[in-house]
């Protein structure tokens, strides 16, 4: 059976001590790559990942380092200091980014140690298909002084990319690995399938449904309310989740999500709406894999369906 995967990826508070920005009043958003040690890692440095002009209104900062350090966007130091240290971890890939004007244009999510033990022990293959969300926090000025938890002022996890996978790359068939893929990806070359235990690299499909035109990964235009996971009652806790109620039925809660003991303590059904449940997610989680067939895939594809959306 085919899985859908909730990947968590981008800034958080331990893997730059802090979150992607986002604007609220436009929905535009720029998703920050983790970063990652010179000596374990080649790619891009931040200064070389340049922004398109303007692309967060009243934004002047013309790459990614330069974005790090706009008071506007209310970095620490920390986050500073080791930006300057760093390789930006470039992954997933899903095509051209609108708020890029260079980078890798392919379609690549690559994950490797215990993680990519989950994935594949899990069957996550070929017709397989990531939703990538992270934790996106406001400018510092879009915050209303009469609505301060309005903007989400502890930030607000989203989901803001697909990949459907059309081919599983690992040790045993990495000399199958395209060749621009091996050059770009933080986990395509022969080093990374040496040094990095389970490297894994999951290829893009050319389309996402066969009877829509939508490519088989992409990132959705705006953030919306139909992308948001954080639940709008619980502002103060953005793990705090928000979802279809079918989320919590045997045949699809999420790995991570779905212990027995924990069951009642994590879920609840919605009071006002029984189509949705609240759910607790967890702290570190980076891929709450569950099934894909009926329920979810109608919901999947109401994601694409909507004109706010896509």
């Amino acid at each position: 059976m085919d899985k859908l995967i909730l990947s968590r990826k981008g800034f958080d508070s331990s893997s730059g001590y802090g979150y992607s920005p986002y604007d609220p009043k436009t929905g535009n958003y720029i998703v920050l790559p983790i970063p990652e040690d010179k000596e374990k890692s080649r790619g891009f440095k931040y200064n070389e990942l340049l922004l398109e002009d303007n692309y967060l209104e009243g934004m002047d900062a013309k790459n990614l380092r330069e974005l790090i350090e706009d008071p506007l966007m209310g970095y620490s130091r920390k986050t500073l200091k080791i930006i300057n240290d760093a390789i930006a971890h470039y992954d997933p890939v899903l095509g051209k980014s609108p708020w890029l004007t260079n980078g890798p244009a392919f379609g690549a999510f690559g994950q490797s140690e215990s993680a990519a033990g989950h994935l594949r022990n899990h069957q996550v293959k070929e017709g397989s298909i990531f939703l990538f969300f992270s934790r996106f926090k406001p400018m510092k000025n879009r915050v209303h002084p009469l609505d301060p938890r309005g903007a989400w002022t502890e930030g607000a996890y989203y989901i803001y990319g697909w990949l459907k996978v059309g081919k599983v790359i690992d040790k045993s068939n990495k000399d199958e690995l395209p060749a621009l893929v091996r050059e770009e990806h933080p986990h395509g070359s022969d080093e990374d399938f040496l040094r990095r235990e389970n490297n894994t690299l999951y290829l893009a499909a050319d389309k996402l449904f066969d009877n829509m035109d939508i490519p088989g990964c992409g990132y959705f235009p705006k953030l919306t309310n139909e992308l948001l996971l954080s639940s709008e009652l619980h502002k103060n806790k953005p793990s705090i989740w928000k979802v279809p109620s079918f989320f919590n039925e045997d045949d699809y809660r999420p790995t991570y999500l779905n212990v027995d003991k924990k069951l009642e303590e994590r879920w609840l059904l919605c009071p006002d709406n029984e189509e949705f449940c609240f759910v607790q997610s967890t702290g570190r989680g980076q891929e709450y894999v569950s099934n894909l067939k009926d329920k979810s895939s109608q919901w999947l594809r109401s994601l694409f369906l909507n004109g706010d959306t896509f």
